[in-house]
């Protein structure tokens, strides 16, 4: 009994380390603590951001292509293009997330995929499509504050954990963008009778857009830096 009570308190109250502050399980269904709050927000970040970013490829052999008459090679181009982008924001995040902190770096990323995403229904011929999709490509270096960010709040006996419950909640954005994409774009043609050609072009402001800037928004205002507060901080409990 005092097993399953221990196990429903560490749910909702953090156990501290009280030499580095860090906590030593993870308050999931409590978003008032800072350290379940720091948690979600962190694998919400990257969850959105995959739903965006993987918002394309359920739609490209579809509306898309038909819409901008894309050949193989085109849409094949811009999947690699979208890839390509993620990799060369990851090297840059790295070490961003070390000078600013993986909050503002993860807030940063968010909205510069919200403004791409924003231009999407802009997109009239391939080329466009490319471009835009490169800039999309930010969202994945989302990956890399999620990860610092859980590293920051949880100790060494937990943050395995954390680190893994986060990247794997995250990633999730992208299987479920290839329900919701197609869902939404369906809806906007039979029910309120937009054209293939709006349909698939509202889809992205109504959907991820609207997802990130919330949850950049909410990240900004309700994020913790660190378990002692700023960034410039950090290093008060040796962190």
């Amino acid at each position: 009994m005092s097993n399953n009570q221990g196990f429903v308190r560490s749910l909702f109250d953090s156990n501290i380390n009280p030499v580095n502050r860090k906590a030593r399980n993870i308050p999931i269904l409590n978003i008032m603590d800072k350290y379940g709050r720091a948690f979600h927000l962190s694998w919400l970040g990257f969850f959105v951001a995959f739903l965006s970013w993987f918002a394309f490829p359920p739609l490209l052999h579809g509306a898309i292509q038909e819409d901008l008459q894309l050949t193989k090679a085109q849409i094949a181009n811009s999947n690699i293009v979208g890839l390509v982008a993620t990799l060369l924001v990851r090297v840059i995040v790295g070490p961003l997330c070390d000078r600013y902190g993986p909050r503002l770096v993860m807030v940063g990323c968010l909205l510069s995929g919200a403004m791409a995403t924003a231009c999407t229904p802009l997109i009239s011929n391939a080329t466009e499509l490319i471009i835009i999709r490169f800039f999309v490509g930010i969202l994945g270096g989302t990956f890399v504050p999620c990860q610092v960010w859980t590293s920051q709040f949880f100790d060494k006996n937990i943050v395995g954990l954390a680190n893994a419950l986060a990247a794997g909640w995250g990633n999730a954005g992208g299987g479920a963008t290839f329900f919701l994409m197609p869902a939404i774009v369906s809806l906007l043609m039979s029910k309120y009778g937009f054209s293939q050609y709006w349909a698939w072009r509202m889809a992205f402001p109504m959907c991820p857009l609207v997802l990130i800037v919330c949850i950049a928004i909410l990240t900004l205002i309700f994020g913790d830096d660190t378990p002692n507060g700023s960034w410039s901080s950090r290093h008060k409990h040796r962190i």
